[in-house]
């Protein structure tokens, strides 16, 4: 499988898996992981235990798929929660108790199947 790994060719996306407990958390992993800059935005009410974030993905534009970059490093923590990663599933992020607010934590995300290929970028988790 041949990866294009220009800038011009190379998109990212997010796309939100979410169970009925968790139908409050909503949002996307935005645009500009290729390119480092990454800006995720999602929202969740006090009432949801966690939020489930999708790994943004390496999107290959001539075949037409989308390879989620599963390996994780974080590079910056949350300040008003807890972030794990669940292998094969995504980020899971749970507001510590009591908190409302904006809350951002930042990941460095690659895959195997996509070698040289690093996206990096920044989640922004709003609890209403």
């Amino acid at each position: 499988m041949r990866i294009v790994s220009t800038a011009a060719i190379v998109t990212v996306t997010g796309c939100l898996t979410i169970t009925a407990a968790q139908a409050a958390c909503s949002g996307s992993n935005g645009r500009g992981w290729a390119s480092g800059k990454g800006a995720g935005a999602f929202e969740m009410s006090t009432g949801d235990k966690e939020c489930r974030i999708s790994f943004p993905g390496v999107i290959n534009e001539q075949a037409g798929t989308r390879i989620p970059a599963t390996e994780v490093s974080v590079t910056q923590s949350p300040k008003s929660g807890k972030i794990k990663v669940v292998k094969g599933r995504g980020i899971l992020y749970t507001p510590n108790a009591g908190f409302k607010g904006r809350d951002r934590f930042c990941t460095r995300n690659t895959t195997p199947k996509a070698p040289g290929v690093t996206l990096s970028g920044c989640i922004t988790v709003t609890v209403k």
